[in-house]
């Protein structure tokens, strides 16, 4: 299979800076950056070179001790007499960290390349177990093919191999079978250069070495599931997964992860209608390869025993099952007698499709605006905090452009924990591109990884008062003359903001500095989301923002799967499909949850959303459902929203249905069906469209036929078809005003 996937030289290749050389791979001439590693200038060439410890996103330094990458190189002499010859190395060469140079010439299928292949084969044989009947990695492990591609046909070694105990517990998602470890080192240079936490590394020397923790702690890293994928020998296991299936027993299907909103791109394997794993799947701008291990070990819901199959009607306090006919038999006698007092809440677990055909269904037929998808504390006019200022409504960077920052300000956010893939971005930015990284926040978390543990400057200050520390750092920007400042800090003081905050005046005056010396993306987090002064924060943050000229630059992700694209798709009170404005808006998720808890409301339509579990208003929440209002809720489990409910429709999981989603950074991803857990499980669009069909609206039978008419009536979807989107995705633009 090629590898396609960038690496760490193409990924910051300038060609107007970047000294381009001229060298020969087997006969094959190329132009390549000078001081690129040869066996990525053999990618360019289609030159197989065998590996086991490079990996193109890993650092370079604690690479070439597998030595499988050997090649014979010719380099040029320059004689007394002015001549250049070739003379070539007196031993093989590690390809993975040979640096390119002019003239240089590579040859990778010499005999001697070939007889030292095996036997660093026959080395890492020596002690590793011969058990591939029983390994998870059989059928898709590197050390099996290279054997059998390079290796030699027998081995002459007949003593006893060493042994481990097995299946080692390493992580809560990871066994450890140190029998068959080879040391390449991808794992230890995963956390330190990608993850953070550095908890891996090697332990003790020689025969004895293996990979462990320092005392043999846990390993707590919320990134461990890499390191499954990560080895190449099947030594570093899931517990989820293990002896569960063989890679030509499963299925395998592209997705988009739902864990949260950033669009991690996946794979999902599966057999017998059953999800099995979840691996990692290569998208550049999104998440590169890597997941998080709520990405990758929490979908075991998709497959559990507890998702509904069947409609649910609660009768007396119990709950009973009943089929589809007589679910919607009662939901549209609900609805009609409704008579447009009905409220819907939901969305940001519901692809674009089911959205689009919610929203369509509340205005078009039951003639109601009031629906909302926001659960966070900030529930005003989307409009207001930045796209009436900024001409944007979320985030003004791409994902992939935060690594290109020479400053990155994270605000009141716990990264790692609300935005992973983001957080790692921040961490490249950072290890591989010198940026300076400030942190933000009202407390600091004891875990690692986190922001703290490698940012230059961390202001932790009092809860609430991060309008005051953004004021102090105007302030100090006006004072030492770093920058132009208007708006929210005339005539604030660094010295109020010193008491107001408690961070103190050198850390402030710090963090000014350096927000003033050059490209700078703001990264605001949960705390702003649910701050009682929400548009004041903001404010400030804009005020920051253009006061260092990256007005552009001001990021406000959204936490849940598809928390752009519910917005996008006019599910708002205040706002139709493309944020085309409403005549008359209607209520938002508080407002629709008090006029329930006052008893004004008929229906409330809940379409996945965990408002107990996640409204900013629990109490107020718990009394809109404890009221006489009738609540039908869509959802995949039994939630403790669901629980409240009178009626619960069974809904399809993001594995169980085609359609699309809009990450954080407004790229729009495809999602397709892999399975039917059960037939009487409908995707929620089917559910809104036979509801629709049975009160005179016009239905929809396809996603594709909803994804249609998007792009026909939201103008930043406008040419988006299945096809367009790719394996990468498309990310919108706004159209001009």
């Amino acid at each position: 299979m090629p590898d396609n996937r960038l690496t760490q030289t193409e990924a910051s290749l300038n060609p107007a800076v970047t000294q381009m050389v001229n060298i020969k791979i087997d006969g094959i001439e190329l132009q390549v950056p000078k001081g690129e590693n040869i066996i990525e200038s053999a990618k360019r060439a289609g030159v197989d070179i065998p590996y086991f410890c490079y990996h193109p996103r890993l650092s370079k330094g604690d690479a070439a001790n597998c030595r499988m990458c050997l090649v014979d190189v010719f380099a040029p002499r320059r004689a007394p007499d002015g001549t250049v010859s070739l003379a070539k190395m007196p031993k093989p060469q590690a390809s993975c960290t040979l640096p390119a140079d002019e003239g240089m010439v590579i040859v990778t299928d010499s005999e001697a390349v070939v007889r030292d292949r095996k036997g660093v084969l026959e080395f890492l044989l020596i002690n590793h177990p011969l058990d591939c009947p029983i390994c998870d990695r059989g059928g898709e492990c590197p050390l099996q093919n290279n054997a059998i591609f390079y290796g030699a046909a027998t081995s002459r070694y007949t003593e006893e191999k060493r042994h481990f105990p097995k299946a080692y517990p390493l992580a809560e998602n990871v066994v450890f079978d140190r029998e068959r470890c080879i040391h390449c080192a991808r794992c230890t240079r995963f956390t330190e250069d990608i993850s953070g936490d550095a908890q891996l590394g090697f332990l003790k020397r020689g025969a004895d070495m293996e990979v462990g923790t320092f005392e043999h702690t846990a390993y707590k890293s919320k990134f461990s599931g890499n390191v499954i994928e990560l080895c190449p020998v099947g030594a570093l296991l899931s517990r989820s997964y293990r002896f569960k299936a063989r890679p030509w027993d499963l299925h395998s299907q592209r997705s988009v992860c739902s864990k949260c909103s950033n669009g991690c791109n996946i794979k999902i394997d599966y057999r017998l209608d059953s999800l099995q794993r979840i691996n990692g799947r290569i998208n550049e701008a999104v998440n590169e390869e890597w997941t998080c291990d709520k990405g990758k070990f929490g979908h075991s819901y998709v497959s559990s025993e507890a998702r509904l199959k069947t409609p649910m009607l609660k009768a007396d306090g119990e709950w009973k099952a009943i089929d589809w006919t007589e679910a919607l038999q009662i939901l549209v006698g609900k609805l009609r007698d409704a008579d447009g007092s009905v409220a819907g809440i939901g969305g940001q677990r519901c692809t674009n499709e089911d959205n689009f055909a919610f929203q369509k269904l509340f205005r078009g037929v039951l003639k109601s605006n009031d629906i909302d998808s926001r659960v966070e504390g900030y529930l005003g006019s989307v409009n207001k905090p930045l796209y009436e200022r900024f001409g944007y409504h979320a985030m003004g960077n791409a994902i992939a452009e935060l690594e290109d920052m020479k400053t990155i300000f994270v605000l009141g956010s716990q990264l790692v924990d609300e935005q992973p893939i983001i957080y790692l971005r921040v961490r490249k930015a950072y290890r591989f591109k010198g940026a300076t990284v400030i942190n933000a926040v009202s407390s600091v978390p004891e875990d690692s990884p986190k922001v703290g543990d490698f940012a230059q400057l961390e202001l932790v200050y009092k809860p609430g008062t991060e309008a005051a520390l953004l004021k102090g750092i105007l302030s100090v920007l006006s004072a030492e003359k770093l920058a132009s400042v208007n708006g929210s800090a005339k005539g604030y003081t660094l010295e109020k903001a010193v008491e107001e905050t408690g961070v103190s005046a050198e850390a402030i005056q710090q963090a000014a500095r350096l927000m003033a010396t050059g490209k700078l993306a703001i990264i605001a987090g949960r705390e702003i989301a649910n701050h009682t002064n929400h548009l004041e924060v903001v404010q400030a943050i804009g005020d920051l923002a253009e006061a260092t000229g990256n007005a552009q630059n001001i990021n406000l992700p959204g936490e849940d799967v598809n928390s752009q694209g519910a917005a996008d798709m006019g599910v708002l009170p205040d706002f139709a499909p493309g944020y085309a404005p409403i005549e008359n808006p209607g209520k938002n998720t508080a407002q629709i949850l008090q006029a329930a808890a006052d008893g004004n409301l008929k229906v409330l339509w809940v379409a996945g959303a965990k408002l107990l579990e996640k409204f900013a208003n629990r109490e107020l929440a718990q009394a809109a459902f404890a009221s006489d209002t009738f609540v039908v809720v869509n959802e995949l489990t039994m939630t403790e929203t669901a629980q409240t409910a009178d009626l619960v429709l069974p809904a399809a999981s993001f594995a169980e249905k085609d359609g699309t989603f809009t990450n954080c950074e407004r790229r729009v991803q495809r999602i397709y069906k892999a399975f039917d857990i059960s037939l009487e499980i409908k995707p929620d669009w089917l559910i809104f469209s036979e509801i629709a069909a049975r009160l005179g609206g016009t239905p929809y039978f396809s996603a594709r036929d909803i994804l249609r008419d998007i792009s026909a009536q939201v103008p930043a979807y406008e040419g988006i078809t299945p096809k367009s989107l790719g394996d990468e995705g498309v990310r919108w633009e706004y159209p001009a005003k």
